[in-house]
């Protein structure tokens, strides 16, 4: 035997830590509050400007830190309930990263949508999104350098964090370790709960107060929703009856419009303006001339100041503007969900009586359903982008305007001689507003002042100078024609278009401030306005149909909701509602505004004539003033609810042929 010793065994490796979901979560917390970073931008590097900006900073993240915990105990528990397998075991470990990974994604995609929406991202604006095909331009419009780049550093940054930790500070599953994790739960417990307090004190007011939302939880709550049933729209107090009556229908015998029978018109043009409401016009007072065209043949028109949209949807105002009808309170098209919804057109009307009928729209008709719903509506022929001859469209949601006017003064050439009805639907000044090529760029902020956070405020206004230009070509097309005095031109816009003056909003659909559903309305005709106007009547898009009508002398259909707005007896009311996140109903009622939001349970009043920005809010000031506009929305909702109930429950209309174009 040998008198050296063996050599000692090498000590057993120890055992690697078993997978964690702690780098995954703290990562995505990192990642999370640095998206809502993002939204504050760089703070003044001053005592009061960094206070105030860790503040709204914790207050805005607090749900997103919430999230980021439940990621991780939620992770924590699958980790634990695999870890009897290892393969299952890095299985999930790999389904944890990379959900994360996707969370940091949206949560990039999160800063963007709420800048332009001032909303999460839920299952009723994924709805509304529609086509992706004609949202295309839309949403590339906002790809700048620096969002792409986000898009790709941060999923890089996050898989980095977590691989490096995980390697370099490796989490034992030992008494210490889960104390800790458990003191700083704790903390950030903590400071979730000063989040939410402060969210519904201080903040309970703020229009950007659902920045405090955390985006992945109010997506996917959306959906849950609405398999589960959708969101119940509150509003149903009590109310008058006769509040009933504003919902009557057109005027009675008596009450029309005084027009001498030789002066009614024979011939009528709809033009219907997209994304167009009045603060942008200098033909209702806007600094930026944007339409000297109007402006100048409004001493041929009547002009009314008060008239709105019910919804910013342009797929629910086509079909209040085609069937005078109220739409009910949901972000559901009706283009889409009721393209057979019965009633009657002002086409279906005018046809019966020998007239020619055109629908024509320079974007394309196919998305939201618009051509299927237009089909069997009393129109000859139905055209849109593709059957204008234009060759190249301008985006994704359509061509010029030009190539709509030169279609509509085609269509009138094929036979001037009988009565026609032509609705041309423009679609030029939609998001992402594309000028005109070749035409000259007008700096309307030369000398300021510059609107606040430019959303493309400067391309807008220049197409509506296009859109402007377009109408005086049909104008005078009128007068080479000598139709200008057979012929009655309704102007009007779709809905209204806001950026961010003087609230807080942008786009459409989401708000009922006076940018958001206040449309223009222009009667021209030489012979019936020879000295124009100005009119204060409130009116909305179902009294459209009962308008045109009553200057033809003709007899309304029953079907409709609107009055004239020449009918002496119509009531001073007219109704909205928004739908993309909060419920919200409103009320026009001469000179005060009253908003309701259905889901938070709050109220808004202005007296738009002392306040026409809307910035005092005084429903504290004059609750009964509050109560009976909200029993008004009450009625509102019931009279339309229960018709929808109605039409739902009918057997299906039988299907006519459809319309050639």
């Amino acid at each position: 035997m040998s008198d050296s010793a063996s050599p000692a065994a090498p000590p057993p490796p120890a055992p690697a830590a078993p997978p964690s979901a702690l780098w995954p979560g703290v990562w995505l917390t990192v990642a999370l509050v640095g998206a809502k970073a993002a939204h504050w931008g760089v703070p003044a590097m001053t005592h009061d400007a960094l206070r105030d900006y860790g503040r709204d900073l914790g207050i805005s993240s607090h749900q997103d830190v919430l999230f980021a915990l439940g990621f991780f105990v939620a992770a924590e528990i699958a980790l634990a309930a695999a870890s009897r397998w290892p393969r299952a075991e890095r299985v999930v470990y790999r389904a944890v990263v990379g959900l994360g990974t996707a969370c940091v994604v949206y949560a990039v995609a999160s800063v963007q949508i709420f800048a332009y929406l001032r909303s999460p991202l839920t299952y009723p604006l994924l709805y509304l999104a529609g086509d992706m095909g004609a949202m295309r331009s839309s949403l590339g419009s906002f790809l700048s350098p620096a969002i792409v780049a986000a898009f790709v550093a941060a999923p890089i940054l996050y898989l980095l964090g977590v691989w490096s930790a995980s390697r370099v500070l490796p989490v034992p599953r030992t008494r210490r370790s889960v104390l800790a994790q458990l003191l700083g739960i704790g903390l950030l417990a903590a400071g979730v709960l000063y989040g939410h307090q402060e969210a519904e004190g201080r903040w309970s007011d703020r229009d950007d107060r659902l920045i405090a939302l955390n985006p992945h939880w109010v997506l996917a709550a959306s959906c849950a929703r609405e398999i589960l049933g959708g969101q119940v729209l509150a509003g149903n107090e009590p109310f008058p009856h006769e509040f009933l009556q504003d919902f009557d229908g057109p005027a009675k015998p008596g009450t029309r419009a005084r027009v001498a029978a030789g002066a009614r018109p024979k011939n009528v043009i709809l033009v219907i303006l997209e994304s167009t409401g009045t603060r942008y016009l200098s033909l209702y007072g806007s600094r930026y001339e944007t339409t000297p065209v109007l402006r100048a043949e409004a001493r041929h028109a009547v002009v009314f100041d008060d008239f709105y949209c019910h919804v910013g949807m342009s797929a629910n105002a086509m079909a209040a503007i085609t069937l005078s009808l109220f739409p009910y309170m949901t972000w559901r098209e009706y283009t889409v969900e009721y393209p057979d919804f019965p009633g009657k057109s002002l086409a279906d009307l005018l046809k019966a009586r020998g007239y020619r009928t055109a629908f024509m729209h320079s974007g394309d008709l196919q998305y939201a359903g618009g051509g299927a719903f237009l089909r069997n509506r009393g129109f000859d022929v139905i055209l849109d982008a593709g059957d204008l001859g234009c060759h190249t469209d301008l985006s994704s949601w359509g061509c010029e305007d030009r190539f709509l006017v030169d279609g509509l003064l085609q269509w009138i050439d094929r036979d001037c001689e009988s009565p026609f009805l032509v609705v041309a639907w423009t679609a030029q000044s939609h998001h992402p507003y594309e000028p005109s090529p070749g035409r000259p760029f007008v700096d309307f902020f030369q000398g300021g002042p510059l609107p606040p956070d430019d959303y493309d405020l400067g391309r807008y206004l220049n197409t509506l100078v296009e859109v402007d230009a377009q109408i005086g070509r049909i104008l005078d097309g009128l007068r080479e024609r000598s139709l200008t005095e057979e012929t009655l031109v309704v102007i009007t816009g779709d809905h209204g278009e806001a950026f961010g003056d003087p609230h807080r909003t942008w786009g459409h659909g989401a708000r009922l401030y006076e940018e958001n559903v206040r449309v223009p309305l222009m009667l021209w005709n030489p012979r019936l306005f020879p000295r124009g106007g100005r009119s204060p009547t409130v009116g909305s898009h179902v009294d459209l149909n009962p308008t045109v009508a009553d200057l033809l002398d003709l007899p309304p259909p029953g079907t409709w909701h609107g009055r004239s707005l020449f009918d002496r007896l119509r009531p001073p009311r007219a109704y909205f509602y928004a739908a993309n996140d909060d419920y919200l109903l409103g009320v026009r009622e001469g000179d005060w505004k009253y908003i309701y939001n259905g889901t938070a349970g709050r109220e808004e009043l202005y007296d738009l004539s002392a306040d026409p920005d809307e910035q005092r809010n005084v429903a504290g000031q004059q609750p009964e003033r509050g109560r009976r506009l909200r029993q008004r929305l009450a009625a509102w909702k019931h009279y339309v609810g229960h018709e929808l109930a109605e039409i739902r429950s009918a057997p299906p209309p039988a299907k006519a042929a459809a319309p050639q174009p």
